[in-house]
């Protein structure tokens, strides 16, 4: 290893393997410094060697034996950035025998520092993020080649980050700080036969975070924007405690924001802490905790107000959001439409601890206890009749309200719907490594407990409940409080898998073959006075085999083919009870009787090129049965999902990857997706059937690309990217569409040099970064939210009309600007 001092240049050099394991990267690792930065050196392991580079930025092949030396240049900076990474940190080299794309520190860290896990993602080919906040903030929607993201897993170092029961991404109080994460990935196609994802039919995110420093250290960092955006982000590294083995870091960070939609704003406080130790030959164990909690007023669980085209185009942004006022004549006529009525606040604890222990030459014992707590309230506003309204199917009687109503009787209330769920969770595995053999065996055991207990609250003329929380609900004639439902929910999952990896060829052919069973029982109940189905259960069991070979043409060109199995168990409670407002005594939305799980089976064939230019290029094909899909509705005025079964689907597609090492500072990529997804089944509409079969799949454009560039000289720095989403349609009788967009970000920035304050402690390249995004202001619509059948009246296969209604929608976030002032210690 040599290091240029004066010029302020590393240089790397890595000793790699021709035929490496699955999933591990292909590019040079990078050499730690002598001093904490940090963490602001890539967390790969640097392969000892003596052996001296010829020149800066070649790679040679030794002569004899299988080994290769690559040698690049790096950059120290006090936020990770290596400069090593192809396309600027856009294009992970991969060795798994599937469909891996993703982003590291040299992307993530050039980001805006709100920028969420899914956002980062953008520009990877198949996917499309409804970035509906300029920030990403508040953004959990996206589709990965057409599935969407109840359909993939959202995993951090392994460990399952989904809500477990509706299938829903929480990316503000769940994921890890942007400045903790090491990498960010989609495993496209299915998930891993070790991942406790259950809900992965069509791929998995998955979440890398670093590896605290072995040097006392830390990052100071402090970001503002548009929107009266501010964040302030502090990390603590302990270092190696002593002779302990155990080092650490904690990292705490503030979020403020105004939504660029609604008159409101968003209040964030995230910590992160992880603490390692490794002993003997290939001993260790880790503590990660992440705590987050926020407030977002002026949105809903579905995001801001969902207006249909007709809405938007007449109205503009203004049909983002409720009223921005209320008016002692809207409290008269008992009005619930006013924006602070409808908002969001969540806690979220994750405690886990994976651990791994070398038995012996051949045995490796992995084990990760996992412990979750997450509660969320969602709120929203409806007006309640005093008179005439229900608690289930009983009539309610007279309200006992506080305010007198006038003539119409009608009570403004702020309907809470609070969800706590608790998760334990305990996932091992036995490694058996012999000869060129490996044989996994493992399992996972999960229980899970929610109650959602949603009530009425009654409004005052300043327009808000007397508590937030749910207190102090409206009652009814009887004294009980009014509720839409009140919902219990058990579940169990258990997993076990088998698979078995065996190398020919000197390490250039490997197989996989394996199996993976996975069983759920969920016990449900809903303790509404009156109603039919009020405990209800379901039970699954699904076999699911999996195999994959890979084939290393070269020392940096490979083949894979893999061919998978993965499955979705219903999600939410709407799929096995109905769901009622105060103003009916029938449902208002009724549940699907007897709804299966959906089922993929997928293909894969493809090829990499790993060297300064990296390319990688896939072919893929997928059958589902069962297929369904969530859709977001009001009615009475109350905010509910609707649960559509549309059967079969096969969706077909290609991508593209194209990315250069840094090349004279620069480093260009490229990236396109092809998807082609078809309907196989006709959709149920009452007593007929809509003639769906054939038509394309909804939200699912047929062309996205991205093109990026970045340069960085290791003191000035800049980026730029273009994301490019094509054509989609928004009902499934295909007769209405949303037109393709451009979204243009950039960033621009400095590094200062070290400043030595002492011969104990210097400021590490003190950095100044200026973010832009959606330039040029473009507000677009970013996908259907509130999808429909049809849009016109068409005729159903039995010949009678089924009427046409209007998709809503949810709509991109405008233009904001951010800058950020960073500092290691």
């Amino acid at each position: 290893m040599l290091i240029k001092r004066k010029r302020k240049v590393f240089l790397l050099v890595s000793v790699s393997c021709v035929c490496m394991t699955a999933d591990r990267l292909y590019a040079a690792p990078v050499a730690r410094s002598s001093k904490s930065d940090t963490g602001t050196v890539a967390q790969t392991r640097a392969a000892h060697t003596t052996a001296r580079p010829r020149g800066r930025g070649n790679a040679q092949r030794m002569m004899g034996g299988n080994e290769s030396i690559t040698v690049h240049a790096g950059t120290r900076t006090a936020n990770g950035v290596t400069n090593t990474t192809p396309g600027g940190g856009l294009m992970m080299a991969q060795t798994a025998p599937q469909t891996r794309v993703g982003v590291t520190r040299d992307f993530i860290a050039k980001q805006n520092t709100n920028a969420s896990a899914p956002g980062l993602l953008a520009l990877m080919p198949g996917f499309v993020y409804a970035r509906t906040d300029p920030y990403s903030l508040t953004s959990g929607h996206y589709m990965v080649r057409g599935l969407n993201e109840s359909e993939v897993g959202y995993l951090v170092d392994g460990q399952n980050l989904m809500d477990g029961i509706y299938y829903q991404v929480d990316p503000m109080a769940a994921t890890p700080d942007s400045e903790n994460l090491q990498s960010v990935s989609i495993r496209e196609g299915s998930s891993d036969i070790t991942s406790p994802a259950y809900n992965a039919a069509g791929a998995q995110i998955e979440m890398t975070t670093r590896d605290p420093s072995h040097k006392m250290g830390g990052m100071l960092e402090s970001s503002y924007g548009s929107w009266n955006m501010k964040k302030e982000f502090a990390r603590f590294e302990t270092g190696d405690i002593g002779h302990t083995g155990i080092r650490g870091y904690v990292s705490y960070s503030y979020n403020y924001s105004q939504m660029w939609d609604t008159p409101g704003s968003f209040n964030r406080h995230h910590m992160d802490a992880k603490f390692v130790k490794s002993w003997g030959d290939g001993n260790s164990a880790a503590l990660n905790i992440g705590y987050g909690e926020y407030t977002a007023i002026g949105i809903t669980g579905n995001g801001a107000e969902t207006p249909t085209k007709s809405e938007f185009e007449q109205q503009g942004t203004s049909s983002l959001y409720y009223s921005p006022t209320y008016t002692q004549q809207d409290f008269k006529n008992g009005s619930s439409d006013y924006y602070k009525l409808d908002d969001l606040k969540s806690t979220n604890l994750m405690i886990y601890a994976p651990i791994k222990l070398k038995l012996n030459k051949e045995l490796t014992l992995h084990i990760t206890p996992t412990y979750r707590d997450w509660s969320f309230w969602d709120t929203y506003g409806e007006s309640v009749n005093s008179t005439n309204s229900y608690y289930g199917t009983q009539p309610a009687g007279k309200l006992q309200t506080f305010y007198p109503y006038g003539n119409n009787q009608t009570v403004p209330a702020e309907v809470v719907d609070p969800q706590h769920q608790h998760t334990l969770q305990l996932m091992a595995n036995i490694d058996w490594k012999r000869g060129h053999n490996i044989l996994r065996f493992g399992g996972m055991y999960t229980y899970l407990d929610m109650h959602e207990d949603a009530n009425y609250t009654e409004v005052g003329p300043d327009g808000l409940p007397a508590n937030g929380w749910g207190r102090y609900g409206l009652k009814d004639a009887n004294g009980d409080t009014l509720s839409p439902w009140k919902i219990g929910y058990r579940q169990q999952v258990e997993t076990i898998y088998l698979d078995d990896t065996y190398s020919f060829l000197h390490d250039r052919l490997k197989v996989t073959a394996g199996f993976k069973e996975v069983m759920i029982n969920r016990h449900v109940t809903n303790d509404l006075p009156g109603i039919s189905n009020s405990l209800v259960g379901a039970n699954y069991a699904e076999p699911l085999p999996q195999v994959a070979i890979s084939y290393n043409i070269t020392p940096h060109d490979q083949i894979y083919v893999n061919g998978t199995t993965s499955f979705k168990a219903p999600d939410r409670s709407e799929a096995y009870l109905d769901m009622w407002d105060a103003n009916l005594n029938t449902p208002a939305v009724q549940h699907t009787a007897h709804m299966k799980p959906e089922y993929a089976i997928g293909e894969e064939i493809g090829y990499r090129h790993n060297g300064l230019v990296h390319i990688a290029a896939s072919l893929f094909n997928y059958n589902i049965t069962n297929h369904d899909v969530l859709s977001q509705g009001y009615v009475k005025g109350s905010l509910v999902n609707v649960p559509l079964e549309v059967g079969g689907e096969t969706i077909r597609g290609a991508q593209l990857e194209l990315a250069l090492r840094p090349w004279h500072h620069f480093s260009p990529y490229l990236s396109g997706a092809f998807v082609h997804s078809r309907m196989d089944s006709n959709i149920a509409v009452g007593d007929t059937y809509a003639p769906t079969k054939g038509k394309d799949s909804v939200n699912t454009p047929t062309f996205t690309g991205a093109v990026g560039l970045s340069y960085d000289n290791g003191s000035f720095f800049a980026n730029f990217s273009l994301n490019y989403v094509g054509r989609r349609y928004t009902t499934f009788m295909n007769d209405e569409s949303i037109p393709g967009y451009l979204m243009a970000d950039m960033g621009l920035g400095y590094r200062m040099k070290t400043v030595h304050v002492s011969n104990k402690f210097s400021l590490v390249r003190p950095q100044f970064q200026l973010n832009f995004m959606n330039v040029g202001n473009n507000v677009y619509y970013a996908e259907a939210s509130g999808l429909a059948v049809n849009a016109h009246a068409i005729r159903g296969v039995n010949g009678s009309t089924i009427q046409g209604a209007s998709p809503r929608y949810n709509i991109g976030g405008g233009f904001a600007m951010s800058g950020s002032v960073t500092v290691g210690f």
